[in-house]
């Protein structure tokens, strides 16, 4: 490499590139997006079978885990609260009728959550977040109203570890 002469610019160590921030963020939301499909794709797994694989036990562990548990139990306590009769109804489609009937069962899900020395399987945890989350399920739609009470007993029996 005679003649060629390699220039340092001091300056330039520790600099970002223009290009590289812009492709920080972006790598970051693909990260996030990937992280998003792969849990759902447990999450489907999960649901669907009776035990957890070792493909899905990192799923598992982050669905039972303490702070989760007690989100979900959170989210079953407004519920319930926004369908008391001395409130207004919220933006929210919710069968307030349907809630009140139901809601000692629902509680009852919640304060099992809540309970952290008390098991649950992930299936349980996220059968109770699909009840909650599903805008056409039996706490949304009317004419599935009739489905709650079968629905919370048979979420009860697949929160009971085996």
């Amino acid at each position: 490499m005679v003649g060629v002469e390699r220039h340092i610019d001091i300056g330039a160590i520790g600099r970002v590139e223009p290009r590289a921030r812009r492709l920080g963020p972006l790598s970051s939301w693909r990260r996030r997006r990937e992280l998003g499909v792969a849990r759902r794709a447990a999450d489907a797994e999960l649901l669907a079978s009776e035990s957890v694989s070792p493909a899905t036990a990192w799923r598992a562990r982050e669905v039972t885990a303490p702070d989760n548990r007690r989100e979900v139990a959170q989210s079953i306590r407004r519920l319930v609260r926004s369908a008391d009769a001395r409130y207004l109804p919220g933006p929210t489609p919710l069968n307030r009728l349907v809630v009140r009937e139901q809601g000692a069962e629902l509680l009852a899900l919640g304060e099992w959550l809540e309970d952290i020395d008390r098991p649950i399987t992930a299936r349980g945890v996220l059968m109770i977040d699909e009840l909650l989350t599903d805008g056409y399920g039996p706490l949304y739609v009317p004419y599935r109203a009739g489905e709650l009470r079968w629905t919370l007993a048979r979420i009860a029996t697949h929160c009971q570890p085996s």
